[in-house]
């Protein structure tokens, strides 16, 4: 090396500041949000938790029941990466998903887990690069289905039953909702079904600017399912079972901590408040959508309950984020235990989200 020249030492040293800068932000920001929400928490609010009784049998069921949600989702992505013709055993797709969960606690969103268990797929096989992307795009895009199919019909139920400004906004969401869920599920047909037709059609789009790569992005992914739609299906009913069992938990959640005479929402309510709360957490704002869901629920539970409930959204949500928390605890355990080729895919992914090469 040239001792005049000072310039490659420089660049891991810029590169290692970065890293610890980026570090520092996606830690602030939740806390600075979290922070936020809970100085929002009224005084008569706390005191009245704390003179609840609370029901920590269903605290407890509220985590079995999520750790099921989580285990039907590792299930879902294992039938999807299968159907790509990629081999994959289902401890081995519960110990991706597990340690992707927990990335989804250090990035923010989720990106950076969806990226690992991607990079670790085109690894593990070799010239199925894009079913390996496509079985997490996929298996992401099913998820969201899921959230919008419960969501239309719970608002589509409640909605019309809401008065006033929280009513006519119901109703708003209810519309959007349902509009996203025939577009899906007409262009998810499409894709799947159709033959070479939609494969020329899609191959003349890409010329069209801007609009050519959108089309090419859709796509792709779904297009490698058209051999295995019943596969497909599948996922789309594991979906709406995953979310179902998220909607489940929290409710659990809020009854463990009030009792009848806060008047919580009801089990029908909480399936409009809780996918729509995590719809807005599945934005890429903070690790995990912290601060999100929580700002999220407190609002649906000023506006969907029927009767006006004394039950607190953002402590429910925040109580529920702890229940994500064990969940993610689960991925601790196999990243301890991980392999060689788990720690190379998440070298790459790193490498990767830093615009490097893997």
């Amino acid at each position: 090396m040239n001792a005049a020249d000072p310039s490659p030492p420089a660049r891991p040293a810029a590169g290692r500041t970065r890293r610890m800068a980026m570090a520092a932000l996606k830690f602030l920001v939740p806390v600075a949000i979290l922070s936020f929400l809970l100085w929002k928490i009224t005084p008569e609010q706390w005191e009245a938790l704390r003179e609840q009784p609370k029901n920590y049998g269903l605290l407890l069921a509220a985590l079995g029941v999520a750790l099921m949600a989580m285990s039907l989702s590792f299930a879902r992505w294992c039938l999807l990466v299968r159907c790509q013709g990629i081999p994959l055993s289902m401890l081995e797709a519960f110990r991706l998903g597990a340690i992707s969960n927990l990335l989804s606690f250090i990035s923010a969103g989720s990106v950076g887990g969806d990226l690992f268990k991607a990079i670790f797929l085109a690894r593990r096989s070799p010239g199925k690069r894009v079913e390996a992307v496509a079985s997490v795009v996929v298996d992401r895009a099913s998820g969201l289905y899921g959230l919008l199919a419960i969501v239309s019909v719970a608002l589509l139920l409640i909605a019309p039953t809401a008065e006033g400004e929280g009513g006519e906004n119901l109703a708003r969401i209810a519309q959007a909702a349902v509009t996203l869920l025939i577009i899906g599920t007409v262009l998810t047909a499409v894709l799947i079904v159709g033959g070479k037709p939609i494969d020329r059609l899609i191959h003349r789009s890409e010329t069209i600017p801007k609009i050519g790569e959108v089309v090419r992005r859709v796509a792709e992914p779904l297009r490698t399912f058209h051999t295995h739609p019943w596969g497909f299906l599948w996922s789309l009913v594991m979906s709406v079972g995953v979310q179902s069992m998220m909607v489940v938990s929290m409710y659990l959640v809020c009854l463990g901590l009030y009792g009848p005479d806060a008047n919580p929402p009801t089990f029908a309510e909480h399936f409009v408040i809780v996918p729509v709360g995590v719809l807005a957490s599945a934005l890429p704002i903070a690790p995990a959508g912290m601060g999100v869901l929580e700002a999220a629920v407190e609002g649906m539970y000023k506006v969907v309950p029927a009767v006006p409930t004394a039950a607190s959204g953002t402590l429910v949500a925040l109580v529920f984020e702890v229940v994500k928390i064990v969940m993610a605890l689960v991925g601790v355990v196999f990243y301890w235990t991980a392999g060689r080729e788990v720690r190379r895919s998440l070298e790459a992914a790193e490498a990767a989200e830093e615009g490097q090469e893997p």
